[in-house]
């Protein structure tokens, strides 16, 4: 296991032999050919290609982004507006739970006090 690691030194050597020959390694293959070391017409063509429907689909892509948030903010709208209309719904049940407790209220002390004045009397 010792004899498989190697040290920096050793792999910039690679590193250097690999960049020096691999050149002549794709063009012994037949992989891409390299006119007098310069890429040729073709492949350019297909990188600018790439490039522009990179950038088109970034493009497409922000404005969709865009999009999303804009039916985001309707959404968030949509429930403070919610929101409101539950609060004011409650601030009336409330209201009519405060009126009956009043009404209970006097009902009792007034049922008391008749109890209290039959007392008296009989």
């Amino acid at each position: 296991m010792g004899d498989a690691l190697v040290d920096q030194n050793q792999l910039e050597q690679i590193g250097t032999y690999v960049k020096n020959n691999l050149g002549q390694w794709l063009r012994d293959q037949n992989i891409i050919s390299f006119p007098d070391r310069g890429l040729d017409k073709e492949l350019l063509e297909r990188m600018v290609t790439i490039e522009q429907q990179l950038k088109y689909q970034n493009e497409k892509f922000d404005m969709m982004l865009e999009l999303s948030d804009k039916r985001f903010q309707a959404v968030d709208k949509r429930f403070e507006d919610q929101q409101k209309y539950m609060d004011k719904r409650f601030e009336s049940v409330d209201k009519r739970f405060n009126m009956l407790t009043w009404f209970i209220g006097i009902g009792f002390v007034l049922i008391t006090t008749l109890m209290s004045v039959y007392n008296f009397i009989g």
